[in-house]
């Protein structure tokens, strides 16, 4: 090949990679990108626009087919030829994902490492092997990790930094000629601010969004001193640096970690993105916080543990197990980046320069609320989603609003005309449809539609139990009318449990999910639903059996907490007919499929956080206030003992409460 530099690159259509390889092309490289075939498709217009670099570039690109996961990487002869002849090796393919399992992290980043090194070492490659680690192969070290340290008595709490440690430890026993490089906290371009996924401090960032909606910039929220602080870099200089030392000349240094040389502390970096925001400003809290030795153990009981993993939950941010891998007592140098980079114009930007174009760009193309059913199309395109009481209300806008974002919806209801109807508006706006009429009430007609069901599709991706009856009526009236109960304990809890039973061989298959339909009041239990309310908590307590015996096998159950819904359901109570509280059912279906594209175990609203709470720290007085409602707002048959409160409460939401 003379005097052209050959590459050969895995990880070339990842976040670091594509900067990494169009770099390489504009120094006039030839490239050849190690690509899986069922990834062409998926990456076809990333692909399509890096062939288009390649082309004004004075660099050549060829794709080759293989797999880290194969033996010999799965390569053609040809191919095969190609990667042992490359001048450079660069390994970027690897799972960048905090909240990924133990086993997907294993395949992707240690067992494709020691493929790869495998396939190199069978080939009696000569070329140098740049092998892109991380700083989390530091783990829980504390103090200054330098570049010459690897194996320093560390442990790694997280699956992901255990991850890294052991694909570069394989790098290192291996008897390749090796580079390494350990970047920082990957963030996003420095002058776009593109990314192309949620992570690392981007799960701060609706909070950041929430608090600067809440609070005007002129408010100070007071901030403990916090010691340490998170290196984040941005892509384009963690590529540029990584290109820049490989392809230079340099002395015998085999380490560099890719980083931010003036790091801002966590209390810095969080008050500049409040700032572009627009938010409040961090204020200094005096003196240190401590908390005295009963805190700190009344900390560790169950109740202070639900009201975090709540908060979590409500803002969307990681599991508390995500939040223990950082690790803010760790700082790294970079003598042997800098030296390298010295008299280049390649240098790590401050955070500040480029705070406002990664949180702009996390608004205008990330924010889950705001982009909702592009992330809909990503994660549930082709799935198939069975709904329960799809031909109307909640039912009907979450198989309509899954339809659009290409899921293949199957309904059912009792209606057949409704059925219909909703079906055909569906097909006729492209999206896939069936139907199948069904009593729900009915087990023969339960077993009838489940196996018609396994027998037209091939898995079941999603099982929403969405059809129930609602009844308002004190116990007191239903002295006489046992029926009511067993009706409703039928259809809403029998009925649910046993279509999931008829279908989780195809759900466990799937690793799918069952998503239970509940209400408010199961959180707090209020008056006149004594027939209702029981259905609704026995399904959601089968509902957190079924997750606990089978979330193993990549079963996901999520439960979700709806208010009150505007729909034919509760049409008859006219108590509710002025209420100007009530939520939509496309706000509801939002609700329901956040659980499954998510995979989010509970869904609530902050208002059901509070119930819960209240009901678990203050059961007595919450059972208190809920009878006085209950005697504010007395059946028709009864008069209010306290009218006037009936009247204030009555203008202010449009309604009863209760």
């Amino acid at each position: 090949m003379g005097t052209t530099t050959s590459v050969f690159i895995t990880g070339a259509t990842g976040f670091i990679g594509r900067y990494v390889l169009r770099n390489l092309l504009d120094h006039g490289c030839i490239v050849f990108a190690l690509i899986r075939p069922e990834s062409k498709a998926k990456r076809a217009q990333l692909i399509e626009s890096l062939l288009k670099h390649a082309d004004q570039s004075t660099g050549q690109l060829i794709f080759i087919e293989g797999n880290l996961a194969a033996e010999d990487l799965g390569l053609k002869p040809e191919a095969k030829t190609q990667a042992k002849n490359s001048d450079h090796a660069f390994h970027l393919a690897a799972l960048y994902d905090l909240d990924a399992s133990n086993d997907e992290l294993e395949k992707a980043n240690i067992q494709g490492t020691e493929n790869l090194c495998k396939c190199l070492l069978s080939m009696n490659y000569k070329g140098q092997l740049h092998h892109v680690s991380s700083i989390a192969v530091a783990g829980d070290y504390n103090g200054m990790f330098t570049e010459a340290m690897f194996n320093e008595g560390q442990t790694h709490p997280h699956a992901y930094h255990r991850s890294k440690y052991e694909s570069e430890r394989i790098v290192r026993e291996s008897s390749l000629d090796f580079t390494i490089y350990r970047p920082g906290s990957v963030v996003g371009h420095s002058k776009t601010g593109f990314i192309d996924r949620i992570d690392g401090i981007y799960y701060g960032f609706s909070t950041i969004k929430a608090l600067s909606k809440l609070l005007p910039s002129w408010v100070k929220i007071p901030m403990p001193k916090i010691s340490g602080g998170l290196n984040v870099v941005p892509v384009d200089f963690v590529a540029d640096a990584i290109t820049h030392i490989a392809l230079a000349k340099r002395d015998d240094q085999d380490t560099f970690h890719i980083v931010d040389p003036s790091a801002p502390s966590i209390t810095s970096l969080a008050g500049t993105l409040l700032k572009v925001a627009g938010g409040p400003a961090l204020g200094r809290m005096p003196g240190k916080i401590s908390a005295p030795g009963p805190v700190k153990a009344l900390a560790m009981l169950p109740i202070f543990k639900a009201i975090k993993d709540g908060f979590l939950d409500e803002f969307n941010l990681p599991p508390e197990d995500v939040f223990s891998a950082l690790n803010l007592k760790v700082r790294f140098d970079s003598q042997n980046t800098q030296e390298q980079l010295e008299s280049t114009t390649v240098s790590c930007p401050e955070f500040k320069t480029y705070a406002k174009y990664i949180y702009r760009y996390y608004c205008d193309a990330l924010d889950p609320k705001l982009h909702r059913e592009d992330f809909y199309r990503e994660k549930l395109s082709g799935k198939t989603i069975v709904i329960t009481g799809a031909s109307r209300g909640i039912g009907q806008a979450a198989a309509e609003i899954a339809a659009r974002a290409g899921a293949h919806v199957v309904l059912i209801a009792r209606n057949a005309d409704d059925l219909t109807a909703v079906t055909e508006g569906i097909k006729s706006k492209g999206g896939k449809a069936t139907a199948y009429e069904a009593d729900l009430s009915s087990y023969d007609d339960i077993d009838d539609v489940a196996e018609k069901l396994l027998k037209d599709f091939d898995q079941v991706d999603a099982l929403v139990h969405n059809a129930a009856r609602s009844i308002r009526r004190p116990i007191g009236e239903s002295l006489e009318r046992f029926h009511d109960f067993e009706r409703t304990m039928r259809l809403n809890y029998f009925a649910p449990v046993r279509l999931t039973l008829k279908l989780a061989p195809s759900l466990l298959e799937s690793q799918g999910s069952v998503v239970m339909v509940l209400t408010l009041g199961v959180l707090m239990p209020g008056p006149f639903f004594g027939a209702y309310l029981p259905t609704k908590a026995a399904l959601d307590i089968f509902g957190d059996v079924l997750a606990s015996e089978y979330s193993h096998r990549g079963l996901h159950v999520s439960s979700i907490y709806l208010p009150l819904v505007k729909t034919a359901m509760m049409a008859p109570t006219k108590e509710y007919a002025d209420r100007v509280d009530l939520m939509t059912p496309e706000k509801a279906a939002f609700m329901i499929l956040d659980g499954i594209a998510h995979r989010r175990r509970r869904v609530m609203l902050p208002v059901g956080r509070i119930f819960n709470l209240a009901n678990q720290l203050a059961p007595g007085p919450t059972t208190r206030v809920l009878n006085l409602l209950r005697r504010t707002f007395p059946t028709a048959s009864e008069n209010s003992e306290f009218p006037m409160e009936k009247a204030i409460i009555s203008q202010s939401i449009g309604g009863s409460p209760i």
